[in-house]
């Protein structure tokens, strides 16, 4: 009778410590035509050049358009981040990573909504070796036609996640 005792408590002193298989890769569905399944990938793509935007810099080419966006199940992903700087051999501005999102491209997504959110970097070249950087920032829903993307004081264009 002890031995059955002990035994049952040594099981419900380890019922915190076992863990129970559970996938929370999930599948977003938005009206009858948006689906988002595992592992799906977007393209981000900007209706018109940011360059176009009344930016008081030459605007450099380091653009978010056509970085892919996957759906892993449970949040937005993009490839990681490159880094902008002045490569003084080159005498030029260079994407010093080689990185297929130089631009910093984040998005997200209220699961619950479909409200699209995230922001980008936009490289104007201040001066000859000078970096100065804009926040833009991106907002919308799933299945829109656009969503907008806006740089404070500077101004709005148009973007989609195709």
């Amino acid at each position: 009778m002890k031995m059955k005792h002990c035994v049952l408590l040594m099981v419900v002193s380890m019922l915190p410590f076992i863990s129970f298989s559970k996938s929370s890769l999930r599948t977003l569905t938005f009206g009858e035509d948006i689906v988002l399944e595992p592992e799906s990938e977007l393209m981000f793509t900007l209706s018109a050049d940011v360059d176009e935007l009344p930016f008081p810099y030459e605007v450099l080419s380091f653009s978010p358009d056509g970085v892919g966006v996957e759906w892993t199940g449970k949040k937005f992903k993009t490839p990681k981040a490159g880094k902008v700087k002045y490569v003084k051999s080159d005498e030029d501005f260079d994407d010093v990573k080689d990185s297929e999102n130089p631009c910093g491209l984040k998005v997200s997504i209220n699961k619950k909504t479909g409200k699209v959110s995230g922001s980008f970097k936009i490289y104007t070249a201040k001066t000859e070796k000078k970096l100065k950087t804009y926040t833009a920032k991106i907002s919308g829903y799933v299945g829109s036609e656009t969503l907008t993307v806006t740089v404070k004081k500077i101004g709005t264009v148009s973007a989609s996640l195709e």
